[in-house]
């Protein structure tokens, strides 16, 4: 081998270890397990693909639209049923930026104001208000455009879940 193919075998050798070394699949995330570092269209997503990745993760998934035409999924996660609206989306290329998770609660007898304040006080990530019939509502918005990955959604989705469950518990449902 001449010296040349040598000092180019090590130079490649050498960026090959930096660059796996580097690689965020190998870092471990808060569960234990290597994050998804697929990246997500710096357009956002479909509707189809947030149906496929909620699936994949063992969520039920219907999608339909809304009145706006855009997508519209129905799902559940910790025995309460939620919505999925898509927003800031491309007609032509049917990509959204942003989701929001939202999920309302048909209460017996309805909250005040003030209790929804106390969630919004003590709670930093999911806004919560009252309807004119004072039936709790609570929703989480999540940008998925330029630069997310799937790893990174499903951080906001295991945010989502987790809250929605102290949620419930603080309106008792």
């Amino acid at each position: 081998m001449t010296k040349t193919a040598m000092i180019a075998l090590t130079a490649t050798a050498a960026l090959g270890a930096s660059v796996l070394a580097a690689t965020p699949a190998l870092a471990q995330n808060n569960r234990g397990t290597a994050p998804r570092v697929e990246t997500i269209h710096d357009g956002g997503m479909t509707g189809p693909e947030v149906v496929a990745w909620l699936q994949k993760a063992g969520y039920k998934a219907e999608l339909s639209k809304d009145d706006g035409g855009d997508p519209l999924i129905d799902s559940a996660a910790e025995g309460t049923k939620f919505k999925i609206y898509f927003y800031d989306c491309n007609k032509e290329q049917a990509r959204c930026k942003a989701l929001q998770f939202s999920a309302g609660f048909d209460l017996k007898t309805g909250l005040k104001a003030e209790k929804m304040n106390e969630w919004n006080k003590g709670h930093r990530y999911l806004k919560a208000y009252v309807d004119e019939e004072g039936d709790p509502y609570v929703q989480y918005d999540v940008n998925v455009n330029a630069g997310r990955t799937l790893s990174g959604l499903d951080d906001d989705f295991g945010v989502w879940t987790s809250m929605i469950s102290e949620f419930t518990t603080f309106i008792d449902w």
